[in-house]
């Protein structure tokens, strides 16, 4: 269904930056691509993201987001008055890292100290949204906050318990859920690059406008500063897309890079003075990796000699204070003997050891995507779509090619902006998904009439006869092909463990699970029933981002649920 709002703003919250965009829709009417964004000031540029870092004062109340929350937090570092703040960088990716996610999850800022992540998420987002809405206020009159509908990205591999907590930090940063839509990352980027200008994709010898013509497939690599989002998509007739492939991928983006970059001055210079350096020098540790960033977009396979790296004082003070020496008498060993220097505020490196940096992250992105094209369903692809802020790096962009040189690899004029601009078309029409992919089988637990061969340990005495119980009745199956608005229904019971104990909704990685007590099952949710014998008709609805379930009863009641991913 088309957004009927005067307004839809799109929020993209990443890992390492963040921004958001916004188009109006007479706009959208007479040119989709007329998106705007904002620009932020900071570390001595305009930048059309802002750093994903936010600092909290010491009663935790919300001090500020972006350049501004860490310039305050270096002032506060430099006079020594930071410890009792609460400062948060690249926090995104503890929703991808925790197995278990609840609405009392932690977050510990860059001293361990902890904090909600609920509370740090939703102000984040708000902080977003203040600075969204007031911008339109600028330039709008009569404009109402409900007149907007607001998109809010997240990683198509992300579990259905990390998208929860990001719709309800949304929520709680007060953006109305009637007016709020999540969409896959990796969907909007093939959103926006579909709208494309041919003269604004950059593929090489023999670029075409024919990766979106009908029957075509084509693998989206979608390189964030956290995550690697890789999804295959198929146009279809009517110039939908069908994703033919599960989302896959992996905390392959741009920070394993900064990793290995910090992993080299450790080995350097040793892990205590860059622990020491990082925990008490917090504001000259940002300048450090600000510069850093700056050298990491700009190096290509083509450059030679040295790259030259600002060293803040207060590293060669933190060296004197734990070796005695000052730094100026380092010697450099092993492998950066003769090929390393340091003179005064700057670190030369050789340029084969700075690109040893994008190793790992490059060739674990580059194995995954060849396994993919092994599979049937992918192996007569011929295009991978490079997007995402990391996908912008000139490395990355000419190691792919060389990987894959039977394909056409296309980058997008401004890959950076290429999920944001995407969010904010599809927020306007969501109709470009056809179907997707079931990363999991879903279902319920049910208690049927007890069968030879099922285990004896399930056997139970119910209503006059023996039943089995934990028997995962499946919905969907991982690796299914789901239309979108798929609904699937189902006819049942209520019976006693249902009232005493609830339905139990589960989800499997396996694509034929015959009990929801095998290691492959976990529960997603519970629905609580007030008396047994009731009969009722399950709807169960696929293929969006989240999933619903309907309710309809005999006796005419009817129960809407959003399943609860999140743990209590």
């Amino acid at each position: 269904m088309t957004s009927t709002k005067i307004v839809v703003a799109a929020i993209d919250f990443g890992t390492t930056f963040s921004g958001y965009a916004f188009s109006f829709a007479h706009d959208y009417e007479n040119d989709p691509l007329k998106i705007q964004t904002n620009h932020w000031i900071g570390g001595g540029h305009l930048s059309l993201k802002a750093p994903t870092s936010i600092l909290f004062s010491p009663d935790k109340q919300f001090h500020s987001f972006g350049y501004e929350a860490e310039d305050k937090y270096s002032d506060l570092a430099e006079e020594d008055m930071h410890s009792d703040w609460y400062f948060f960088r690249r926090f995104k990716m503890i929703l991808h890292q925790n197995k278990v996610l609840s609405r009392k999850t932690l977050l510990l800022e860059v001293n361990r100290k902890p904090l909600s992540a609920l509370t740090v998420f939703s102000e984040a987002i708000k902080y977003l949204k203040k600075n969204l809405t007031e911008t339109i206020f600028m330039r709008i009159t009569g404009f109402e906050e409900s007149d907007i509908h607001w998109v809010l990205t997240v990683p198509a591999i992300w579990t259905d318990a990390a998208k929860q907590f990001m719709r309800e930090a949304a929520l709680q940063a007060g953006i109305n859920g009637e007016c709020l839509e999540l969409v896959l990352e990796p969907e909007a980027a093939s959103a926006f690059c579909k709208c494309l200008p041919v003269e604004r994709l950059k593929g090489g010898k023999s670029m075409t406008f024919d990766c979106f013509l009908p029957g075509t497939c084509y693998i989206v690599l979608d390189l964030g500063g956290g995550t690697v989002d890789i999804t295959v998509h198929c146009v279809q007739e009517d110039g939908t897309l069908s994703e033919v492939a599960k989302a896959s991928g992996g905390a392959w983006g741009g920070t394993q890079v900064d990793d290995a970059y910090l992993g080299c001055l450790a080995e350097m210079f040793g892990t205590k003075v860059i622990e020491t350096f990082r925990e008490e020098h917090t504001g000259d540790f940002l300048d450090l990796m600000r510069d850093f960033e700056v050298k990491k977009r700009a190096i290509s396979e083509e450059k030679k000699g040295n790259i030259v790296l600002r060293i803040p004082a207060a590293f060669g003070e933190t060296y004197k204070s734990l070796n005695s020496n000052p730094i100026s008498k380092h010697i450099f060993k092993g492998r950066f003997a003769e090929i390393t220097q340091l003179k005064r505020d700057k670190l030369n490196i050789n340029v084969d050891v700075f690109k040893q940096f994008f190793a790992s992250s490059i060739s674990n992105t580059i194995e995954h995507v060849k396994r993919i094209l092994t599979e049937n369903e992918c192996s007569n692809i011929s295009t991978i779509l490079l997007v995402g802020g990391f996908a912008e790096s000139e490395i990355v962009q000419q190691r792919v090619r060389e990987a894959f040189p039977n394909k056409r690899v296309i980058v997008p004029s401004e890959s950076g902006l290429s999920v944001l601009k995407g969010a904010v078309l599809l927020g306007h029409d969501p109709r470009i998904m056809k179907s997707r992919i079931s990363k999991y089988t879903y279902g319920l637990e049910i208690i049927s009439r007890f069968e030879t061969g099922q285990p004896e340990k399930y056997k139970v005495f119910e209503n006059e006869e023996f039943k089995c119980r934990y028997i995962f009745e499946k919905f969907v199956r991982a690796g299914e092909t789901v239309p979108v608005g798929t609904i699937v229904e189902k006819r049942y019971i209520t019976d006693t463990f249902d009232v005493k104990e609830g339905l139990g909704l589960y989800a499997s990685t396996e694509e034929n699970p015959q009990f929801v007590t095998e290691e492959s099952c976990f529960k997603i949710g519970t629905v609580k029933f007030e008396k047994p014998r009731e009969r009722f008709k399950l709807e169960m609805h696929f293929g969006e981002t989240e999933i619903l379930l309907k309710f309809i009863f005999d006796d005419g009641k009817r129960q809407t649920e959003k399943i609860n991913f999140l743990c209590d």
